[in-house]
């Protein structure tokens, strides 16, 4: 065996969003787990081990063969430590660990977050505040349960992740047709989650996430992130913005509410990723996420704070200390770029950094010619995006607005 030590990753997760991730771990020996040959990701891994239909429903369903290549695997290298960056893994990921004895959350505390249903159940046992929730089996149950509610409520599947399936009711009919969205989604997703979904009470206010490095049960906030939805019924996230000036980031109450979260569901070791309701009436949990932020968030927060998430998460994960480090003060966001309504996408126009001084990147994300559809037919129906970062948080957004304004689409719309 060799004497190298190496950081297992399972899955990657699309360039545009994992590519900064994976840049920031290149110090370190990667050894990939993967669905297929890699291909932007071997300027940044010492290896790799393909795993034919690598996806949510093999993880879910035939984990023995996982752990088999692994241990395979951990009879030719030294793994040092294993990390997922990706929801549908994060279980599997927990077994390994379990099974190397590595740190990790835990296959069972994975599990606590995973399954929307069983967070629910830990953190009312434990006092924390949420909105009122039960789970419907079938569209008169969830039909019910809004009305003992009161309406809007929100139906959610148990085990999924980017906001798929997430749906507002507004009545006891648009309960019933919410029921199906959200249970189609769950049967489309991780089955061992599937079937039914979960009914919450709809709360109003702004939503946030709070990342969060735990180390033997200390928990430290590492940045908090505001979000931008796109239009209701449906929950995506159109953006989000980071500010290392925040006041959240130093609040008493909100830090107390996510100790008390992440001991009620056995979180000790590990990166997390916390989303919460901004009610009139103050915090509540969403839910709880066993890892780190996805979207362009991680770099958010190296732009705003010169804060490296992705290198605290694998330090972590390799049982060594992990100190939050700040070392800028400033404010970033991005914007994707959403189809708003089923076509073929031909291309978007990107804005051009010398009109756009505080403009970090732009992109494309689907290929011309694809096909899009909108929820609830079709998810994740994004175009494009603009990062931006300022010293401050107004000068950010107005940026931020200049420069999605200066993206117009090409898009077919179907007949």
């Amino acid at each position: 065996m060799s004497a190298e030590r190496y950081l297992l990753v399972v899955g990657t997760g699309p360039k545009e969003y994992r590519e900064g991730i994976f840049r920031s771990l290149s110090g370190s020996r990667i050894w990939l787990l993967t669905d297929r040959d890699p291909t932007w990701q071997r300027e940044y891994v010492s290896g790799h081990t393909v795993i034919p239909r690598l996806n949510s429903a093999q993880v879910s369903t035939n984990i023995s063969s996982l752990l088999e290549a692994v241990r395979n695997l951990a009879e030719s290298i030294a793994i040092h430590g294993v990390l997922t960056f990706e929801e549908m893994f994060l279980s599997a990921t927990c077994r390994i660990a379990d099974e190397l004895g590595l740190p990790s959350l835990g296959h069972g505390v994975a599990e606590n977050c995973r399954d929307k249903e069983r967070t629910r159940r830990l953190l009312t046992d434990a006092g924390v505040r949420q909105p009122r929730f039960a789970f419907a089996r079938t569209a008169e149950e969830a039909a019910a349960i809004g009305e003992q509610f009161g309406h809007p409520v929100v139906l959610k599947p148990r085990g999924l992740a980017g906001s798929i399936g997430v749906v507002m009711a507004r009545s006891a009919a648009d309960t019933e047709e919410a029921f199906r969205i959200a249970a189609s989604a769950a049967r489309d997703g991780a089955q061992r989650h599937g079937g039914g979904a979960l009914v919450e009470q709809f709360l109003a206010g702004p939503e946030i996430a709070v990342d969060c490095a735990v180390t033997d049960g200390r928990l430290e906030p590492m940045y908090v992130v505001r979000k931008r939805l796109g239009p209701e019924p449906f929950f995506e996230e159109a953006g989000h913005s980071i500010d290392a000036d925040d006041p959240l980031l130093s609040d008493a109450d909100l830090i107390e509410m996510l100790r008390s979260a992440h001991t009620a569901l056995g979180i000790r070791t590990g990166v997390t990723h916390t989303e919460l309701r901004l009610t009139p009436d103050g915090p509540v949990i969403i839910e709880v996420n066993g890892r780190l932020a996805g979207d362009f968030i991680p770099h958010l927060a190296k732009l705003a704070m010169g804060l490296d998430g992705a290198s605290i998460a694998a330090r972590l994960a390799c049982g060594e200390p992990a100190a939050v480090e700040r070392s800028a003060r400033g404010s970033a966001a991005h914007r994707i770029v959403y189809a708003d309504r089923d076509g073929t996408f031909n291309g978007i126009g990107l804005p051009s950094p010398e009109s756009h001084p505080n403009l970090v990147a732009s992109g494309t994300l689907l290929a011309g010619g694809t096909e899009v559809t909108l929820p609830p037919r079709g998810y994740m129906a994004r175009l494009g995006y603009a990062i931006v970062a300022a010293p401050t948080a107004d000068e950010c957004e107005a940026s931020l607005a200049a420069a999605v304004a200066d993206m117009p689409v090409d898009l077919t719309p179907s007949r």
